[in-house]
């Protein structure tokens, strides 16, 4: 793991030495890209003084620090020509961003100034994906493509007309200390990493899309080495993410110390009023969501000391299969979801779009951990809803809401999960819910303890496993309403152990499709 820190400077390139005014009008990119290039010759700085310094595309390159000084705006121009198209990696054949970094080593952003991206300008009004004619081409921020040894420091970050910070194929990537503000134009991403050998902390976000989103655009290299750490992260879509794009995948991903809320507003979302049961205006879609649906692998991901506030969904956990060819006869694996620890996780959410872990039929997420887990839900579940069967949807666009509204469990929804552990788990409802607590389907090797269900009128069990295998339930808290702490179903049910129940067997309810004597109770 890197941790490479700004070193000293040979000499300072002052951006009003090579004619750039700060007036707010004039566009400085031939001066600013002059500096630059003279800095890189010998390494340094180069200076954007207080001011505002209107600019195009500028190309960062070797030895050089782009240092904003205190009162230094660099703001994006509001010309689309502007901003030449720069042909970049193997998928991107076409890319705009007001700073571009190719091929380069020993770069850096820094300073306490402003990058704005002017985000908002009427040439940037393009739409998003669901808008005829869409291209996304929208200039980003900050574009870097294979380079090493990258700090982005102490800057503001704000409006860019596109993702705000997108990196791809570097190593050595250390981001501290910066503040985003991303709510000028569609796809407003904060930060999008897939490289290698990364470290984010310190950091202070607040989007109107992903907040930190990991992606993997090439199947041979996986986004892998990275930790995040102390930030604060507002969004009104997935706070920190997985994917969607996971073709090669993501290992070794350490993320904790993460405070998690809405954003500051909402232009575009409106959740509340395009979704069913959503319980607030203004909500950020899932705190962590963990998506390998494009044939790529996810392998040891550790989540730890996360408090979320105005989620939908705490935890969304997908392995799908959105890559799988229409030709069968064509040889393909999906890849695996598996190693992932989750721990210490505080999170109050105000939807029915219950936290899930799912993987697909035939191909399970595997050897899942989850502790120290307390979740405060709305609740509002109906019977009716507690019955539903969710559809599979595996080969969709992945979100906390693919399956619907609501989910049948009120908590915790696990399916085709293969190992997992949960330990001193609270689950919260604030309202009655006729949901069960936790539904395992096609679950199996699963073991819980010191589960906590908290309701003030209880008519649905705490845990509902269908075709389940190998469960083991240790000392289920048996409260004094007359429910079952546990429902079993399924045909393919077999070996659910149950221990500490002691004389309360009658609070074990088994379906007549589950064969006999396949739970013990101890």
């Amino acid at each position: 793991m890197l941790y490479i820190s700004l070193s000293a400077f040979s000499a300072d390139y002052n951006i009003l030495s090579y004619g750039a005014k700060a007036d707010g009008i004039t566009v400085n990119t031939k001066a600013i890209q002059t500096a630059i290039d003279k800095c890189s010759e010998a390494g340094g700085r180069v200076i954007i003084p207080a001011g505002t310094f209107i600019s195009g595309t500028i190309y960062l390159k070797n030895n050089v620090t782009l240092y904003l000084m205190t009162g230094a705006e660099l703001k994006g121009s509001a010309a689309m020509k502007d901003y030449p198209d720069n042909t970049v990696g193997e998928r991107r054949k076409a890319f705009r961003s007001l700073i571009i970094a190719k091929d380069a080593s020993a770069i850096s952003i820094a300073g306490q100034g402003t990058i704005n991206g002017n985000g908002a300008s009427p040439e940037f009004n393009l739409g998003d994906n669901t808008t005829p004619g869409y291209t996304g081409i929208r200039p980003t921020l900050i574009y870097m493509y294979n380079c090493k040894g990258i700090e982005i420091f102490d800057v503001h970050l704000q409006n860019s007309a596109f993702w705000m910070e997108n990196y791809q194929h570097c190593e050595n990537l250390h981001i501290k200390g910066v503040q985003i503000f991303n709510h000028a134009n569609f796809n407003n991403d904060a930060i999008d990493i897939d490289c290698k050998n990364v470290l984010v902390e310190d950091c202070t976000i607040d989007s109107d899309d992903d907040g930190i989103c990991l992606k993997s655009e090439d199947k041979n290299e996986p986004c892998q080495n990275i930790i995040i750490r102390n930030c604060v992260v507002a969004s009104n879509c997935n706070a920190i993410k997985f994917g969607t794009t996971s073709r090669g995948g993501f290992r070794n991903v350490s993320i904790s110390n993460i405070t998690i809320h809405q954003a500051s507003e909402d232009k575009l979302r409106n959740w509340q009023k395009h979704i069913k049961f959503i319980e607030q205006p203004i909500t950020v879609i899932a705190g962590i969501a963990i998506e390998n649906v494009d044939g790529g692998f996810t392998d040891n991901v550790t989540v730890n000391n996360i408090y979320m506030s105005d989620v939908q969904t705490p935890l969304f956990i997908k392995f799908g299969n959105r890559a799988a060819p229409k030709d069968k006869n064509v040889p393909y694996v999906p890849g695996y979801l598996r190693n992932i620890t989750i721990s210490n996780i505080t999170a109050v959410s105000h939807s029915k779009i219950t936290s899930s872990i799912t993987g697909f039929p035939g191909y399970d997420v595997e050897n899942v951990q989850l502790s120290n887990i307390n979740v405060s839900t709305m609740g509002n579940g109906t019977a009716d809803e507690a019955d539903a069967a969710l559809p599979e949807k595996e080969t969709l666009y992945p979100e906390n809401r693919m399956f619907g509204a609501v989910l049948p469990a009120s908590g915790l929804y696990i399916r085709h999960v293969k190992g997992i552990s949960l330990q001193n788990i609270t689950l919260q409802t604030r309202n009655f819910d006729a949901r069960p607590h936790i539904i395992m389907d096609d679950v199996s090797d699963a073991q819980i303890s010191r589960l906590t269900t908290e309701q003030t009128e209880i008519t649905n069990a705490a845990v509902k496993l269908v075709n389940c295998e190998n469960v083991t339930w240790f000392n289920p808290k048996v409260t004094i309403a007359p429910f079952p702490v546990l429902t079993v179903e399924g045909e393919r049910t077999k070996a659910i152990n149950i221990i500490g129940l002691g004389s309360a067997k009658n609070k074990i309810k088994t379906l007549a499709t589950v064969a006999k004597d396949v739970v013990t109770v101890n």
